[in-house]
Order: structure tokens, then C-alpha cells, then sequence
């Protein structure tokens, strides 16, 4: 009995987890954005064979599941990161792990950049 009850418990977690939002998240709409600013750093979260089927010119790839790994290599701290990824759940979790990283300045795509794919969205290539 007592596994069943720390099933629930875990699942309960994880769900807060993913839904709970991060402080000073702030959301922008990616059709404004242009990578002419150098304060400002594109990151794309999709994995690489997404990335490589269409990404915004001059953003940076690094999957979900490598960012807690490699976010101090490839971003500095004194930029502003704006988070582009396939959904919101996956964008808020990377913003989470960027916070724990120590990064101040995090922004969210309110579009996702799924339209990459066809080179429908207007920021791709």
C-alpha cells in the first residue's frame, strides 16, 4: 500500500512541477523578434534533426535534455536568452534549469517554432 501512495505522491510533483510557472518569466511573441540585437541570445531547444528541418538563423541549439550540461558553454550570463522550443511545458522546464544555471534575463516564444518544419514561421530558414 505504501507504493501506491508514493506513486501518487511523484505524480503529483511532476504535474506541479510542469504546470508551476517560473518567477519573472516573461513571454514574447518570436514574430517581432530579429537576432540583429547581440543582446540577445535565440536559443532552440528542439533536438538537433528538428533544428537541422528548419531553425531561426543564428540561434543556438541545445536540446532539453542537454541544457543542464552544456548551458554555461554555449550562453553567457550578461545576455538576455529567449527560449524557442516545440511547446510551453518544455520552454518553462528550460527556463527553470536556466534560472538554477543563474541566468537573470529569460524569455519565452509564445509561438512555438513548430512551423519550422514547412519554413512557414518568418523567422526560420
Amino acid at each position: 500500500m505504501w507504493w501506491v501512495i508514493s506513486v501518487i505522491f511523484i505524480a503529483i510533483v511532476v504535474v506541479i512541477r510542469n504546470v508551476w510557472s517560473t518567477e519573472d518569466l516573461q513571454e514574447i511573441s518570436c514574430d517581432t523578434v530579429t537576432n540583429e540585437n547581440s543582446t540577445f541570445k535565440l536559443l532552440d531547444i528542439r533536438d538537433a534533426l528538428d533544428y537541422q528541418a528548419g531553425h531561426v538563423p543564428g540561434s543556438v541549439n541545445i536540446s532539453l535534455g542537454r541544457l543542464p550540461y552544456v548551458a554555461n558553454l554555449d550562453l553567457e550570463h550578461a545576455h538576455s536568452v529567449i527560449i524557442m522550443g516545440n511547446n510551453d511545458r518544455r520552454s518553462k522546464k528550460a527556463a527553470r534549469i536556466l534560472k538554477k544555471k543563474g541566468f537573470q534575463n529569460i524569455y519565452i516564444c509564445i509561438n512555438p517554432v513548430t512551423p519550422c518544419y514547412d519554413n512557414k514561421h518568418s523567422m526560420c530558414s
